[in-house]
């Protein structure tokens, strides 16, 4: 079973959560830049969490599908159509040989992700699927999906009851933050600069960074500092004041002043937002962070952002389809 790439979209990757005890040795971890997404489009189709998704940046991609399978969406509202029938992103579906899959562009948000049954029959490197393009690791060839490339695929249809994803994409711009380790090194002017002010997110934007333009936020001296470790949700502050938060694909060191880190629950808000959209900042706890995510993962985990959907216009009977392809309908 696999899928046979026609249009590999804008940037298209496979992507599990990540390639974590390797970051002293220099290798970025990568990973899905939304977690939730991650969570909620395996779920659907009762896949393990550990099981490689595409991840698909603001345009998607197209295929063929070679051999029946299952497959389940989540994320940005993306345009889909299977067969030139449009169906809905947040949903579990079934699909049969022959099928092209087309995922279009974005109406709101910046990344979908497409699971299927049992995930890709893909080998791991340090033990994750994870794409890290720039060091070309992981996924298919270490590399974005190209036309004519061709995903195995583990699985055959599932029993997914028809699911659907209940969870609605956050619309806020309000981004939750912790003290960083240079906190210290920027004044109560500073900081409230950048807690009170609108920031927009650039087009330079990509999955190691998310770079904003705003009010300059200024540390109290010029001074660089010695590299460091740095981690997903780093808010880095360069000399011309303008925050960087680091992403997926960072660096695993840097010498900026990181006035703080961005809370878990309020990275796949990051991940969502398109250059040109807004965000905000405002500082909690690390004991409320904290809170914040494991909140997260249980809902996430639980079944609470999952039903059974009543949407018949989403359902394909398989059998009817297979019979329809073999008479030649």
């Amino acid at each position: 079973m696999a899928l046979k790439i026609i249009n590999p979209g804008l940037f298209t990757t496979v992507q599990d959560l990540g390639r974590y005890g390797y970051e002293s040795y220099g290798f970025t971890p990568a990973g899905v830049m939304d977690y939730e997404s991650y969570y909620l489009v395996n779920a659907l189709l009762g896949n393990d969490y550990t099981c490689a998704v595409l991840e698909m940046t603001l345009y998607g991609v197209t295929f063929e599908v070679t051999e029946s399978t299952s497959m389940a969406t989540a994320g940005a509202a993306m345009e889909l159509t299977i067969n030139e029938t449009p169906f809905d992103i947040g949903i579990s579906i079934d699909l049969i040989k022959g099928d092209i899959v087309k995922f279009g562009g974005v109406t709101e948000g910046a990344r979908t992700y497409a699971a299927f049954s049992g995930g890709f029959a893909l080998k791991q490197e340090l033990g994750s699927y994870s794409t890290h393009t720039r060091s070309s690791m992981g996924g298919y060839k270490g590399r974005v999906l190209e036309k004519g490339d061709v995903l195995p695929v583990t699985g055959k249809t599932v029993n997914h009851n028809l699911s659907k994803i209940n969870k609605k994409l956050p619309s806020d711009c309000e981004i939750r933050f912790i003290p960083g380790q240079q906190y210290d090194r920027f004044d109560k002017e500073a900081v409230s600069v950048f807690c009170s002010s609108e920031y927009t997110v650039t087009k330079d934007s990509d999955r190691m960074g998310c770079r904003l333009d705003g009010p300059a936020v200024e540390a109290a001296d010029s001074r660089d500092i010695l590299s460091e470790p740095t981690q997903f949700g780093s808010i880095q502050v360069p000399k011309n004041g303008q925050p960087i938060v680091l992403l997926a694909d960072r660096q695993t060191a840097g010498g900026y002043k990181k006035i703080g880190t961005v809370a878990k629950a309020d990275l796949p808000k990051i991940a969502q937002k398109k250059p040109g959209e807004k965000i905000t900042f405002k500082e909690i706890s690390a004991k409320e962070a904290l809170v914040l995510y494991k909140d997260s993962l249980s809902a996430l985990t639980d079944g609470t952002y999952i039903e059974t959907s009543v949407k018949f216009n989403d359902v394909r009977r398989r059998d009817a389809l297979m019979i329809e392809q073999l008479i030649g309908g």
